[in-house]
C-alpha cells in the first residue's frame, strides 16, 4: 500500500500559468507600493511625526519617512523589468516581512500609535494590518514559488 504523502504530486503548472501567477503578484505589489508611497509622500510631515513617536524609530523619523516610500517606489520599478522580477519580488517579500515584524513588535509592546501607512490602509487596526501583510507575504511566496522549475 503506497503512502500518498510520499508520492510526488502530478500537479504541474504550465509556463503560461506560472507567468500569470507571477504577473498578478507583481501588479498587486506595484499597486500597493505605489499607492502607499504616494500617500506617504503627500503627507510626509504627518508621516514623519507619527514615526517620531515610535520607540524603534524616534529621532530617525525623517530618514525613515523618506526612505520607506523611496524603497517602495524602487521595488515597484524593479518589478516592472521582467529580467529583475524575481529580485523585485524577493525585495517586496523582505519589505513586507520587515513591516510585519515592526507591526507585531508595536502590538506586543502595547504601543498605541496611529498607523500612517498610507490612504485606506491606515484605517485598518494593527491586527488587521498584520493579516493584510501576511496575505501579501503569501502572495510574494506564491509568485516566487511559481517561478521554480
Amino acid at each position: 500500500m503506497e503512502n500518498t504523502l510520499n508520492k510526488p504530486s502530478n500537479f504541474r503548472l504550465n509556463t503560461k500559468s506560472r507567468e500569470m501567477i507571477m504577473d498578478i503578484a507583481v501588479y498587486l505589489f506595484i499597486i500597493l507600493f505605489m499607492y502607499t508611497a504616494a500617500s506617504k509622500l503627500f503627507t510626509i510631515k504627518s508621516f514623519a511625526s507619527t514615526l517620531a513617536k515610535s520607540p524603534l524609530i524616534g529621532s530617525l523619523n525623517m530618514f525613515v519617512a523618506w526612505s520607506i516610500p523611496l524603497v517602495e517606489i524602487a521595488i515597484s520599478l524593479v518589478l516592472i523589468i521582467p529580467k529583475y522580477r524575481k529580485t523585485g519580488m524577493r525585495a517586496a517579500l523582505l519589505l513586507m516581512t520587515i513591516f510585519t515584524v515592526y507591526l507585531s513588535y508595536m502590538i506586543l509592546s502595547s504601543s498605541k500609535l496611529p498607523c500612517h501607512c498610507g490612504g485606506v490602509i491606515s484605517k485598518m487596526s494593527w491586527q488587521q494590518h498584520i493579516w493584510f501583510n501576511i496575505g501579501f507575504i503569501l502572495l510574494a511566496l506564491t509568485g516566487l514559488q511559481s517561478q521554480k522549475k
